[in-house]
């Protein structure tokens, strides 16, 4: 039986240790957290911390890992990365490829050497001195070039704020640095996911991606990911010849990337890329659509297995069969006293999982990032008639009551009534 090593023990991981598990792999999570979700599912764990390479790697060599997987961050994508590179074990990425995928300004630097958009952006000199114009217009929102989950990220509507923002989120950064770009105030955007297999790059999915500002200095988080985006064919003949070849030029042979982009006036821009499993569990909606697995497919790909059992080649172009969201719930500030409705909406067929984040007796901050999310809900609508019906019930059931008897539940999103009309969230 080959061994995985896991790096991190959060909820999102539970999934992929259940899943190794079910493909026969012997399971080792290391965490620092003694009590990490994941741990309680695994054949074996240790509470280490995933940036003590030399430790992991004798851990490694003595239990005769056979493959290391991480999944849904940043920084264990660097973790597994280095830990691979040591042990002389398969990883889908190179140091290169991630400095690219996980600065921010590199990243849009490279973008717009494929003459892929991206939203204009301004230095902090550009905030001049008193008494002189400023080149800088408001709104803005300011992000570490480095950071991941909406942490340490502002929007400003003034010179003082900006100030503020901008240390903030220097001191968020890994490497100390800040990115300032013009604010597009919109609660759309759209998501592209693709899958390179043995150099074959696959647009395995285009998603609307709709959000919400808890407050005005926040920057907007995700209430609902929907697959196929109203925009799939304008991305197909706009920029998806333009992605492929970025992807090609970077020389990525396997993995999974997902991009995040602004649209406005018929254009996209993008601002975000994570050469990684995405925060929806993406690769769960592509499943119910294709019968291919991503997740699957990364684990045979990290123990160096035949990866011909994976034909996601045959379903390009953000092929989309059946309507499917990932539904994510924010919650207003407060401490949690029950959450209601859980059970009746797991019960629905539609409803393919259910990862949750926060629960009873939880103290939810405003901190403006994904610490404000309860969960998230992966649904597939086999019938796309059910898809508004089934949105609406868990909107009708899904109760989040706080100690002061509030609702605590930020934002519900309401799918397009008919083509053409928005989406809401309210």
């Amino acid at each position: 039986m080959k061994k995985m090593m896991v790096l991190g023990g959060y909820t999102h991981m539970i999934d992929v240790v259940e899943t190794a598990k079910r493909m026969g792999f012997y399971t080792i999570v290391v965490d620092r957290d003694t009590d990490s979700p994941a741990k309680a599912h695994a054949d074996k764990a240790f509470d280490i911390s995933t940036d003590e390479i030399e430790r992991l790697a004798e851990i490694a060599r003595a239990e005769e890992v056979g493959g290391v997987i991480n999944a849904f961050d940043d920084f264990n994508t660097w973790q597994a990365q280095v830990l691979c590179e040591k042990l002389g074990l398969p990883y889908y990425a190179t140091k290169e490829q991630l400095a690219i995928c996980s600065d921010k300004e590199r990243f849009k630097a490279y973008c717009r050497t494929y003459g892929v958009p991206v939203i204009e952006e301004y230095g902090i000199e550009d905030l001049l001195s008193e008494g002189t114009e400023s080149k800088i217009r408001f709104p803005v929102i300011v992000k570490p070039v480095d950071s991941y989950a909406s942490q340490g990220i502002s929007v400003c509507y003034s010179p003082e704020e900006l100030k503020k923002a901008y240390a903030k989120a220097n001191q968020r950064s890994r490497s100390g640095n800040a990115i300032i770009e013009r604010f597009v105030d919109n609660s759309h955007g759209v998501e592209m996911y693709y899958t390179v297999k043995e150099g074959n790059v696959i647009l395995t999915g285009v998603a609307d991606r709709y959000v919400h500002k808890v407050s005005e200095e926040h920057p907007p988080l995700p209430t609902a990911t929907v697959f196929p985006s109203q925009h799939r064919e304008l991305f197909l003949e706009k920029l998806d010849e333009k992605i492929r070849t970025m992807i090609r030029g970077m020389g990525i042979q396997n993995g999974v990337l997902f991009f995040q982009s602004l649209f406005e006036e018929g254009e996209f821009f993008l601002y975000e890329v994570g050469f990684r499993l995405s925060g929806e569990k993406h690769y769960q909606l592509i499943e119910k659509q294709t019968g291919v697995n991503l997740l699957e497919m990364m684990l045979d790909f990290a123990a160096g297995g035949n990866l011909d059992a994976y034909p996601i080649e045959q379903f390009d172009n953000g092929y989309a069969k059946f309507p499917a969201c990932n539904l994510a719930v924010l919650l207003n500030a407060g401490e949690i006293r029950e959450v209601n409705g859980l059970e009746h909406i797991l019960d629905m067929p539609q409803v393919v999982s259910f990862t949750g984040l926060k629960g009873a007796g939880d103290q939810v901050e405003a901190t403006g990032n994904y610490g404000q999310m309860l969960g998230r809900f992966n649904i597939v609508c086999k019938d796309p008639k059910d898809f508004h019906t089934v949105i609406n019930e868990i909107n009708a059931v899904l109760e989040v009551v706080s100690t002061e008897g509030a609702d605590m539940i930020a934002a519900r999103y309401h799918p397009r009534a008919e083509k053409g009309t928005p989406a809401r969230c309210h």
